[in-house]
């Protein structure tokens, strides 16, 4: 009677167990679908871009960025970073190499390493008002990046049904700075519009509130083309 009793017992453990194998779900796997990365994906910018250097000095020029993911390899933690090339053209015929930069796609999250910065340019899942540190891998203050909008967009006639604005910065004091800054991508493309705004006004008595600007940049990049090589 105990013999059959305890093969009952591990039946019943055998059935419980099965049942709740049936029911564990797998955790879902995140790619990143809002910025492709795999070697040979290319994306061609149109440029604005303004430096200004002082008072009434300032220099604006049109031009052209290619951006190419040219390797990739593991880093210390095993996460695949990918070197990107970014190339200067003023037609688009001749193109001269002018900086790399890389992309690493580590625990859900696009961190870029520009000019010795690492920010933090996107996170999944993506979904709306998502907020993040974007400053989380450097020294610099915190600064919370966040999606803005979510949907359909037109960038140079070129239009892109799924899109993400992620929001990095929309400060002006109108006295001594101006700080704009956004990113748009789209589903299965990448990056395509960055733009970037960032000035000190004059602060001088005599200037103060005119919204003079003193020194700072503007560069506006809009996607068109992309592909893979």
């Amino acid at each position: 009677m105990k013999v059959l009793e305890k093969s009952s017992w591990m039946l019943l453990l055998g059935i419980f167990a099965v049942g709740c194998e049936v029911l564990r779900e797998e955790p879902p796997i995140i790619t990143s679908t809002y910025y492709p990365l795999a070697t040979g994906n290319f994306w061609e910018y149109q440029v604005d871009n303004t430096r200004y250097f002082g008072e009434e000095d300032f220099e604006t020029t049109e031009f052209f960025y290619r951006d190419e993911i040219v390797d990739q390899y593991l880093n210390a933690d095993n996460d695949l970073v990918y070197r990107v090339r970014r190339q200067y053209s003023e037609d688009r015929n001749r193109w001269d190499d002018e900086k790399s930069y890389t992309l690493t796609f580590s625990n859900s999250r696009i961190i870029r390493h520009d000019n010795n910065l690492q920010e933090i340019v996107l996170s999944y899942p993506v979904a709306a008002d998502t907020e993040w540190n974007g400053n989380a891998y450097n020294s610099r203050p915190s600064t919370y990046f966040f999606i803005e909008r979510m949907g359909d967009y037109l960038v140079e006639n070129n239009y892109f049904p799924e899109t993400v604005t992620v929001r990095q910065s929309e400060e002006d004091d109108q006295i001594t700075l101006r700080d704009i800054r956004y990113e748009v991508y789209g589903k299965e493309v990448g990056l395509i519009e960055s733009y970037y705004e960032v000035f000190k006004y004059c602060s001088r008595n005599e200037c103060l509130g005119e919204q003079i600007i003193q020194e700072g940049r503007f560069t506006h990049l809009k996607l068109i083309s992309y592909g893979k090589d």
